[in-house]
């Protein structure tokens, strides 16, 4: 997910969705609202990282199972035991928002970004000044 925001005013005003972006859209990717100006936008990038699973995985050989045909078929010989990723998950500080707003328990737009030294560090409800 890509987060689109106004520096002076910290509202959100547009997402990219998804987990998985390329390297142009992550470059180029913008979106402007027309009453604000280009150098008031700017963007935060939410971070994903692979969910590990350990898995047992089949270990196969191929055999001849049938001479007279020359029948060759893959057999299971064993077992292993190997991580796998299983999807994404977001990380960060706001890993625990992020996941309520793609369950859409939660309206991004209710949000507006907290920044330290320019930096988004956590997404506040719009009217709450604790930073709930």
């Amino acid at each position: 997910m890509i987060i689109f925001y106004n520096k002076k005013t910290k509202e959100i005003f547009g997402t990219i969705e998804g987990r998985v972006h390329s390297d142009d859209v992550l470059k180029n990717a913008f979106i402007k609202p027309s009453k604000v100006k280009k150098e008031d936008i700017d963007k935060y990038v939410v971070p994903y990282e692979k969910v590990l699973v350990e898995k047992e995985i089949p270990i196969t050989e191929l055999r001849i199972t049938d001479k007279k045909l020359g029948k060759v078929e893959k057999v299971v010989v064993g077992k292993k035991k190997e991580m796998v990723s299983q999807g994404l998950k977001p990380v960060g500080p706001l890993k625990d928002l992020i996941t309520e707003f793609e369950k859409g328990k939660k309206n991004i737009y209710d949000y507006k970004v907290k920044l330290n030294k320019g930096r988004v560090i956590k997404l506040e409800q719009k009217g709450n000044k604790s930073g709930k």
